[in-house]
């Protein structure tokens, strides 16, 4: 009986042999997430194009009836920041009552591109 064994034994291990290996589990593809990138150029002109008209309200809001203002674009420097924010600093000029007089200045504008707005203007005269 104990040769009948080794035959017996030795096809339950070829047949377990030949079963179908378990299938693989699919796993659910993850969603790709598209990320949106913006050119630092562009980013900065977008800035800087926002930053002018904020930093002329402001004046206004401090000088009610200024004469000319004018922002020297070669003083602009302009800079990355942290949580899509674009910090844009220069100097400029303007005339508090219309007069020759003229009062120079340094502005930081801080821009935000995800929502396209000036989140904040500071000014030292």
């Amino acid at each position: 009986m104990i040769r009948a064994s080794y035959p017996c034994l030795a096809l339950a291990l070829l047949l377990a042999a030949c079963e179908t290996p378990p299938q693989s589990v699919s796993r659910p593809s993850h969603t790709s997430t598209t990320r949106i990138t913006v050119d630092p150029r562009v980013a900065a002109k977008a800035a800087s194009n926002a930053c002018e008209p904020a930093v002329a309200e402001a004046l206004r809001r401090r000088y009610p009836q200024p004469g000319s203002v004018m922002l020297m674009a070669d003083r602009e420097q302009i800079y990355q920041r942290p949580n899509a924010q674009t910090s844009v600093s220069g100097d400029g000029t303007f005339e508090p009552d219309g007069s020759s007089a003229s009062i120079s200045f340094h502005y930081t504008c801080l821009y935000n591109s995800r929502t396209a707005r000036v989140d904040d203007v500071q000014m030292r005269y």
